[in-house]
């Protein structure tokens, strides 16, 4: 690595409780796995989210060494000043446009600084089109030593491509590395004997806020014997709440937090991963099982506009199977729909889909086979960092 940019900063400014910080994690881990030589420094503005799944990370201190990284809380501005003021950035990673905090700002832009520093602004991960011709988009600053430059993750070989990180990519390979990362966890015999079992249909459960009465029902119904996995969060009274006025009718484990590894290699084992956000939406697709994405909800439903991107970069892979593939465009949609929502429409597609389902997980693995052929963002964006 180029001595110039061998200290790395990453600045996360926590909007989606897990999947922007999940992201950053990820990110470093792959960074460091990849270029050990590498110091890096994260800002965060949520610590405890961070905490969620990092374990042995102390959310209540300013500034503190965790793995081989600085860990810095984005609030704590004299602990940040100090810090930043002995060792200025010399390559900054701004993720998902979070802007820099003020006493930063202060710092890149003081009157007299001579060294020049490179932003490289991580954009949140999309299907649509102009992703394509954002990627290595120069950006201006106040100051002509202070560079920016934007890196798209994406579904595209002309973007980064979607984090690849080892211990993701084991999971995925290999079964038994996948139920060795949640043996700590209480819940891991439960586990183990809903995933070993040919007879049980496995489903993760992690979305956002909403009215998961349709998918309920649909699962209900559909016939088959079902576990499903619920994640902390703000859908988990929703869906126990929902599971037992319909009368506890399959098996439902609630889950811990977990260390992002062990969350990942879950994820891997289930035959279905009702989803949300970004990172853990990432590894659904590379997974290549069936999935259902609810997406960050956005002003004027520009959610609808993420899904159908979305959908149209898939669309390809149900080639063989059109009535399939406008089921799951139907289903998608209506789910991820805040306003006139149809219950009975996404409970009707659901349940088609789940009929469907052996068509639809060829049509999924060959989805994430074709995500994994365009490579790992890390490697994307060291090689683009070696260039500077």
């Amino acid at each position: 690595m180029n001595n110039k940019y061998s200290d790395v900063t990453i600045l996360c400014r926590v909007v989606d409780n897990y999947g922007d910080i999940g992201f950053v994690y990820r990110l470093a881990r792959s960074l460091s796995a990849l270029a050990p030589e590498l110091k890096l420094r994260l800002v965060v503005s949520n610590l405890e989210s961070f905490a969620s799944m990092a374990p042995g990370l102390d959310p209540s201190k300013a500034v503190q060494e965790y793995r081989s990284w600085t860990v810095l809380d984005w609030n704590a501005d004299d602990a940040c000043h100090i810090e930043y003021s002995k060792n200025p950035p010399t390559l900054i990673l701004e993720c998902f446009q979070c802007s820099r905090p003020q006493w930063l700002d202060d710092i890149l832009f003081e009157p007299g600084r001579t060294e020049e520093v490179q932003i490289i602004n991580i954009e949140y991960l999309t299907a649509e089109s102009w992703a394509d011709d954002f990627h290595l988009l120069k950006s201006g600053t106040r100051s002509a030593l202070v560079k920016k430059v934007n890196f798209m993750p994406g579904f595209t070989e002309k973007t980064g491509g979607l984090v690849i990180d080892n211990e993701f990519a084991s999971s995925l390979k290999s079964r038994d590395d996948a139920l060795c990362r949640l043996k700590n966890y209480p819940e891991y015999n439960e586990i183990q004997q809903a995933i070993c079992s040919d007879d049980v249909f496995c489903v993760s459960l992690f979305t956002y806020k909403r009215d998961l009465s349709p998918i309920v029902r649909a699962l209900k119904k559909s016939g088959l014997e079902l576990c499903v996995f619920v994640a902390p969060g703000l859908s988990r009274d929703v869906c126990l709440d929902e599971w037992k006025r319909e009368g506890e009718p399959f098996k439902l484990i609630l889950l811990p937090y977990m260390a992002q590894e062990s969350w990942d290699a879950l994820l891997t084992l289930m035959d279905l991963n009702i989803i949300r956000g970004e990172d853990s939406f990432a590894r659904a697709c590379l997974c290549g099982k069936p999935f259902l994405w609810n997406a960050y909800v956005q002003d004027e439903e520009l959610q609808l506009v993420k899904a159908g991107a979305l959908l149209d970069r898939m669309e390809s892979h149900f080639a063989s199977d059109e009535s399939l593939f406008q089921n799951y465009r139907t289903l998608m949609l209506e789910f991820n729909k805040t306003q006139d929502v149809q219950p009975e429409k996404i409970e009707e597609s659901m349940l088609q889909f789940l009929g469907m389902y052996k068509s639809a997980s060829e049509c999924f693995a060959e989805w994430g086979k074709t995500l994994l052929s365009y490579g790992n963002l890390t490697e994307k964006l060291l090689d683009f960092i070696r260039t500077r």
